[in-house]
């Protein structure tokens, strides 16, 4: 199989199957790695863009197979240093390959005339001109600006860091590992650095782990946890959970479903951290439960909006009437959190999404019923370049 066969499967199942773009470029092959991701991400990046070339050709939108085979070819003849005759030949190959020979005339002739730039973009007054502007659907936009009227533009053209947060094991002295990168960025919690072999080498004896910044701040919110009793609700891939247990509390570590529960057990055995790892639906009430956490932290499902600039398969999975829906569940999981909480005991509430109404607008409802609880500590990141991604974080604590 080739590499542009390879990368067209990616993105078929990105766009169409709502696959998570880490995850099925995580099997790729070494030697087809670099190349395919630079073509799925790329194509990714830039999707309206491309989108609005092929609405300028066509009359009539492509079959879906087809528009995905023209959103990568036109990515590579925009971006990649490839000679325009290879990129057409080699997706007009591909076109009879994905089963769509009586199209190869169609295919050719869309790629020859964005080859002679025969073609137009949106003008300024089309809401188009937006999408392609700051890379993201409308409705986001909008919402975007509605929410952060006065620094919208800073947080719509955030592209991130290259660089990766990671946190060091309590078995790895910051000395030794501060003498052997030499380059790096200090943080209350851990270290800004470049991906290196050493990196990889640290992170697969499980002497560090990758973690935002903004994820262990929910961590270490809690304070002092050691001998303390936390439950982990929603807890995959596990990161919270092991940094809870390396402070020295006692974790239950929970998500709802067995694939998820393997993520955990990997990530805990890779620290070589102990966990109490069991499946269970945060919705829904354990009895036996009630009042026995010291802490219970909720990192509950969000639209992932915080993080647009690391995945931006996430635009096409969320729609507006997705926020309604997630601030539903949010708030009927931390309904049922509450109750597992003890006497002066803690509840923390994080998401990775920076709209208000999976955020405050959560967790103010909660307070109004559930009176017992006081919010003790709130704070709204925003995305910026210097590496913090969108992320809200909420301690209540439990007055009675």
């Amino acid at each position: 199989m080739s590499n542009w066969r390879t990368s067209y499967d990616s993105i078929a199942r990105i766009i169409r199957d709502g696959a998570y773009a880490n995850l099925e470029l995580n099997k790729l092959d070494e030697k087809d790695e670099k190349f395919v991701k630079q073509v799925v991400y790329g194509t990714l990046e830039n999707y309206f863009e491309i989108e609005s070339i092929i609405d300028s050709i066509c009359q009539k939108s492509p079959q879906p197979a087809v528009r995905i085979l023209l959103l990568q070819a036109i990515y590579a003849l925009r971006y990649m240093n490839i000679p325009d005759y290879a990129v057409v030949n080699e997706h007009v190959n591909l076109v009879e390959e994905i089963g769509k020979e009586p199209l190869k005339g169609f295919v050719n002739a869309v790629l020859k005339r964005v080859c002679s730039g025969d073609y137009l973009f949106p003008a300024e007054d089309d809401p188009r001109y937006s999408e392609i502007k700051y890379k993201l659907p409308l409705w986001l936009i909008e919402e975007i600006k509605k929410e952060y009227p006065d620094n919208y533009d800073d947080i719509l053209y955030v592209e991130g860091r290259r660089e990766k947060h990671v946190r060091l094991s309590p078995k790895t002295r910051s000395g030794a590992f501060e003498e052997r990168v030499k380059s790096f960025t200090k943080t209350d919690t851990g270290y800004y650095v470049a991906h290196s072999p050493y990196i990889d080498q640290m992170f697969e004896k499980g002497k560090l782990t990758y973690q935002s910044y903004t994820s262990t701040l929910a961590v270490t919110c809690a304070g002092d946890v050691n001998g303390k009793s936390v439950l982990d609700l929603c807890a995959a891939p596990g990161g919270k959970s092991v940094f809870f247990a390396e402070r020295g509390a006692i974790v239950t570590s929970c998500d709802i479903y067995p694939h998820r529960i393997d993520l955990i057990k990997k990530y805990a055995d890779r620290m070589g951290v102990e966990l109490k790892i069991m499946q269970n639906d945060a919705t829904t009430i354990k009895t036996d439960w009630v009042r026995e956490f010291d802490v219970v932290l909720v990192d509950a499902p969000c639209s992932g909006i915080g993080v647009i600039s690391k995945r931006r398969d996430i635009i096409f999975k969320r729609s507006q009437k997705d926020i309604k829906v997630l601030a539903e569940i949010q708030a009927r999981i931390l309904d049922v959190s509450a109750t597992y909480v003890k006497r002066n005991g803690l509840l923390i509430y994080s998401t990775c999404t920076i709209l208000s109404a999976e955020n405050s607008s959560v967790i103010n409802g909660f307070i109004k019923a559930h009176p017992a609880f006081r919010l003790e500590f709130e704070k709204q990141f925003l995305p910026s370049n210097d590496g913090t991604d969108g992320f809200y974080i909420a301690k209540l604590i439990r007055r009675a």
